[in-house]
């Protein structure tokens, strides 16, 4: 009766703050994913609880489960804040305002849950809707997919290999699903409870089959040598001596040592064409006449726009093609309304007071033959957006400046997406960080070769090719959007024929 009466109490306040907290462990690099099976199945059981009390009860409900779980994973964007004093002074609004806004979506959720849905067979289907709904949403909203549910499967390659036919989005309701499964648990007949734990095992079993089965598949290997550079530079000196920061990648990179052919792969920031048009001098006999460097570099065009740009350079240093980035980060490398707020005289995270622009467009690149999709930092995030154009392409190279994570767990975090997006586009994706993890991941997921967050290194790799195209390839996130209908019509279907018994 005591435990009754605290489940309906003002402490739920407290309780769903804290199983927020607590659940935020499955994610990277914890993985601690078997927290899923309590949490979930603990916090419908809560609702069921307070089944009566008011919607908008259920709306704090889900805010404070959520800002739980989000200031628990994503503190480490304050650190982001610590290379500019002038901007320092948002770490609140990083910390604690943050999550707060993206918290809110999953308050409608359990308002919603508790407005329009029934606390009765349908209870876990309905919530494992809604909630893959406000995550979708909110990643669409926002424009921060980070931190969805599913991630907590990113060390179980066999489990999330259907991702090349639902996607992220499409397995993240699988995930909350299973997840809030073991509720079913909560009844007193034993013969009930062995069925339904069958029925769970006989799903997790054969999704893993599948996995395991499709992780044996033969890839063709291309003999084309790639070098993912990770110099592990300080991020304050790189900005003050650009032209010093390239010569200590040249160094490790070591040029003339590599094939005819090589594709040299260097983080993003690496340089400035603002301030140094072209690196000729620089470049001048380090380079054999067919190898080609990918970079991140500051551009200009005549509008006096300035771009965070994936730019090709020949052996000579000119810029042969570039691809300039259009998923920017708000606050981070542009301000919202920045005419409209010029009076306050606000600064963006990264360095300097202008705001980046918004690429139009992002064409696939040809380097040495090989038909490349260019992704910039945090554009890997998004699933189902990456080949906008639709057009046929070889690999992906994706660039980033880690430094901004200060080496913690958003790390991991970010590392983990590129993951997700190589099995979701069935393509080898190579990942070139400043600090952080660099890697080579085939088009199955797994992860070639790597670096560690700290270290200084180059390394060589070919790429892996898959036969045909993934149906997530083509189709992207209707075929969650079809998943969501299908088991909507199936609880239709199920209500109109229990009705009739």
């Amino acid at each position: 009766m005591k435990l009754e009466y605290i489940l309906k109490s003002k402490l739920n306040f407290f309780i769903f703050l804290f199983s927020g907290f607590l659940l935020s462990f499955i994610l990277p690099p914890y993985n601690y994913f078997f927290l899923g099976f309590v949490i979930f199945p603990f916090i419908l059981y809560l609702l069921k609880k307070n089944q009566q009390a008011d919607p908008r009860f259920f709306f704090i409900y889900g805010t404070l489960f959520a800002y739980g779980y989000f200031i628990s994973s994503l503190y480490w964007i304050s650190y982001s804040l610590n290379f500019d004093q002038e901007v320092a002074i948002l770490k609140p609004l990083a910390i604690f305002f943050l999550p707060l806004g993206l918290s809110l979506f999953y308050g409608f959720g359990f308002y919603v849950l508790k407005r329009f849905c029934n606390f009765n067979h349908f209870f876990v289907l309905n919530f494992s809707i809604l909630m893959s709904l406000i995550e979708y949403f909110r990643s669409y909203i926002t424009g921060f997919s980070w931190n969805l549910f599913v991630y907590a499967l990113s060390e179980q390659l066999e489990s999330i290999q259907i991702l090349n036919y639902i996607g992220t989005f499409g397995l993240n309701f699988l995930v909350i699903f299973l997840f809030s499964y073991p509720y079913f648990f909560l009844n007193k007949n034993k013969a009930i409870i062995v069925q339904r734990l069958f029925i769970l095992l006989i799903i997790i079993s054969s999704n893993y089959l599948y996995g395991f089965n499709r992780l044996q598949i033969n890839l063709k290997t291309i003999n084309q040598q790639i070098l993912l550079v990770q110099p592990n530079e300080n991020l304050l000196q790189i900005n003050s001596n650009l032209n010093k920061y390239i010569e200590s990648i040249l160094e490790i990179s070591e040029p003339l040592n590599k094939s005819e052919n090589a594709i040299f792969l260097w983080p993003e920031g690496s340089y400035s064409f603002i301030k140094n048009k072209n690196l000729k001098k620089v470049f001048q006999d380090k380079f054999k006449n067919n190898q080609k460097i990918i970079l991140g570099a500051t551009t200009k065009d005549k509008n006096g726009n300035i771009f965070n740009s994936l730019v090709t350079l020949n052996s000579e240093g000119k810029i042969i093609n570039n691809y300039n980035k259009m998923h920017l980060v708000p606050f981070g490398e542009f301000i919202p309304f920045e005419h409209t707020l010029k009076f306050l005289n606000l600064k963006k995270v990264t360095f300097g007071y202008q705001s980046f622009s918004r690429g139009k467009s992002r064409e696939v690149l040809k380097i040495n033959g090989n038909l490349v999709l260019p992704l910039v930092c945090y554009e890997v995030i998004d699933s189902g957006l990456l080949n906008i154009s639709k057009k046929k392409f070889d690999i992906i190279f994706n660039i980033s400046e880690d430094a901004w994570f200060n080496r913690s767990i958003g790390t991991y975090q970010h590392y983990s997406h590129s993951i997700f997006r190589s099995i979701e586009e069935g393509k080898h994706i190579f990942r070139s960080t400043n600090q952080g993890i660099s890697a080579s991941i085939n088009p199955l997921g797994i992860t070639l070769i790597s670096s560690s967050s700290n270290e200084k290194t180059v390394f060589s790799s070919n790429y892996q090719v898959l036969n045909n195209n993934t149906p997530f390839s083509i189709l992207g996130n209707l075929m969650f959007l079809f998943l969501i209908f299908l088991f909507f019509l199936i609880q239709v279907s199920l209500k109109r024929y229990l009705k009739l018994l």
